[in-house]
């Protein structure tokens, strides 16, 4: 499997494209409000990363995807939770998630658990459809935070109100989550822009020995090689 970030403008409009078919056809379908800006701002300035299948028949169909940013690139989608006690450029949100393969959205996460790792990530967040449907499953290793929030950005195709809830990975848990997904082992390529992985990445450990993620002061990529 391979993580890539994309950088033209066409790789970003198929990436619009898709999303906007998944949004359309999972559960009962749901859209960014008229009014919302929240979404454009994602895709124009966040890091937008795309998987593919790169040993099945359509190496460079994109299969799943999503948009990270850090907090001091613009500020998270929900003014909850406070992150302050953090420096910003270690803050990351991730969004605009879709996936049309199956098992794509498991692999996915563990891809961008990844770049986290990389980027020396102190804490991640993302909000997650809770109501009327639950799709917490691409977060299902973080942890629920707060309550259900009414979120303004979209609705559901007939106008309802969608709820959302924050959940979020920091300070020992996500050190274990990145030391779990790395031990699998991954290359990186292009200074990150591109991430090798087999497709059991996260579940199979490469050996016994703990993989520690890196700390701002350490220049190893535990288990990734150039």
């Amino acid at each position: 499997m391979e993580l890539r970030l994309l950088t033209t403008d066409a790789e970003r409009r198929i990436f619009i494209d898709r999303m906007t078919h998944a949004r359309a056809v999972k559960n009962g379908g749901f859209r960014e409000t008229e009014r919302s800006c929240v979404g454009r701002i994602h895709m124009e300035f966040g890091r937008m990363y795309a998987l593919f299948d790169d040993a099945g028949p359509h190496p460079d169909q994109m299969i799943a995807g999503f948009i990270m940013h850090d907090l001091a690139s613009f500020a998270q989608s929900y003014p909850k939770p406070d992150f302050s006690c953090y420096s910003p450029q270690y803050v990351f949100e991730f969004g605009e998630l879709w996936s049309l393969a199956r098992g794509a959205g498991t692999i996915l996460q563990r891809a961008g658990v990844l770049l986290l790792g990389l980027l020396q990530a102190q804490a991640v967040v993302g909000y997650a459809i809770v109501k009327p449907w639950d799709l917490t499953m691409f977060y299902r290793d973080l942890v629920p935070v707060g309550e259900p929030i009414e979120w303004p950005y979209a609705r559901t195709l007939d106008g309802g109100k969608i709820y959302c809830r924050a959940m979020v990975s920091e300070g020992d848990h996500l050190r274990a989550w990145v030391n779990k997904v790395w031990a699998t082992g991954f290359e990186t390529h292009d200074n990150h822009r591109r991430l090798r992985f087999p497709d059991y990445i996260g579940e199979v450990p490469q050996s016994e020995e703990l993989i520690v993620a890196p700390t701002r002061q350490e220049e190893t990529n535990g288990a990734a090689h150039a």
